[in-house]
C-alpha cells in the first residue's frame, strides 16, 4: 500500500520562475520589427512610385485673352512628358511646355521661347524631353478667334522622371524603418548578452543547489 502511495505522487522536481523582463522585451522587440517593416515597405512603395506618374483630367480656360490654364510639375534629373489632349467645345488651343524661367517670361507677356509648343489645334499628342532637374509647366491658352469664349480641354498625361518630393519622403520612411529595425536587433543582442547568452523568454534557474542524487519523494498520506 505504501509503495502504491509513493507511485501516485510521482517524482519531486525543482521549479523555475519565468523571466518577466525577457517576456516584456521580446514583445517590444517584435513591435520594433513590425514598425520598422511597415515604415520600410511604405518608404519603398513611395520611392518606386516617384519614378513616374499619370493623370487624366478635364479643365477649362475662362473667356478673355488674359486667361490660360497650366499644370506644374517638378522632376529630379531628366524626364519625359507624354500624353494626349482634346479641346471639347469645338474651338482650338495653344499649348506650351515651359521651364520655370520661360514660364515667368510667358506670364509677363515677353515670351522668350519654350521647350515645345503647338498653336491653334483641336487635339493632338504631347511628347517632349525634359532636359534636367527643375520645375516645368504645361500651359494651354485660347486659340485664334476663341479668346472670348470659355474652352474645355481634356488631358491624359504621363510624366517619366523622379518626383523629388515623393522620392525624399520615400527615402526618409525607408531609412526610418531600417533604423527602427536595427535598433530593435541591437537591443535584443544587448539583452541577450546581459542575460548570459540566453535569448528572451529564457527562464531563470532555481536558486536551489543542484544535486546529482535524485530527490527523495514525499511521504505518502497516512492510510486510515
Amino acid at each position: 500500500m505504501g509503495e502504491s502511495g509513493r507511485g501516485a505522487w510521482g517524482t519531486r522536481r525543482a521549479g523555475r520562475h519565468v523571466a518577466k523582463e525577457g517576456v516584456t522585451f521580446f514583445r517590444v522587440f517584435r513591435i520594433l520589427l513590425i514598425v520598422g517593416g511597415v515604415l520600410g515597405l511604405a518608404g519603398l512603395s513611395l520611392v518606386v512610385s516617384s519614378f513616374g506618374s499619370s493623370v487624366s483630367s478635364t479643365t477649362s480656360i475662362p473667356p478673355g485673352p488674359i486667361w490660360y490654364m497650366y499644370y506644374q510639375f517638378t522632376v529630379l534629373g531628366a524626364g519625359t512628358l507624354r500624353g494626349d489632349y482634346q479641346e471639347t467645345t469645338g474651338g482650338s488651343v495653344n499649348l506650351f511646355v515651359l521651364t520655370e524661367a520661360q514660364y515667368e517670361s510667358y506670364r509677363t507677356g515677353t515670351n522668350t521661347g519654350s521647350l515645345w509648343s503647338l498653336g491653334s489645334s483641336k487635339r493632338g499628342t504631347i511628347d517632349v524631353a525634359l532636359p534636367g532637374s527643375g520645375r516645368y509647366f504645361l500651359v494651354a491658352d485660347h486659340g485664334t478667334s476663341y479668346e472670348r469664349v470659355q474652352q474645355v480641354v481634356r488631358f491624359s498625361l504621363h510624366l517619366t522622371g523622379i518626383d523629388p518630393t515623393v522620392f525624399v519622403a520615400g527615402v526618409g520612411l525607408l531609412w526610418a524603418g531600417i533604423v527602427v529595425a536595427v535598433f530593435g536587433i541591437l537591443k535584443r543582442r544587448a539583452f541577450a548578452t546581459r542575460a548570459g547568452g540566453r535569448m528572451p523568454l529564457a527562464r531563470v534557474p532555481s536558486s536551489d543547489p543542484h544535486s546529482s542524487n535524485p530527490p527523495e519523494p514525499p511521504e505518502p498520506p497516512a492510510v486510515p
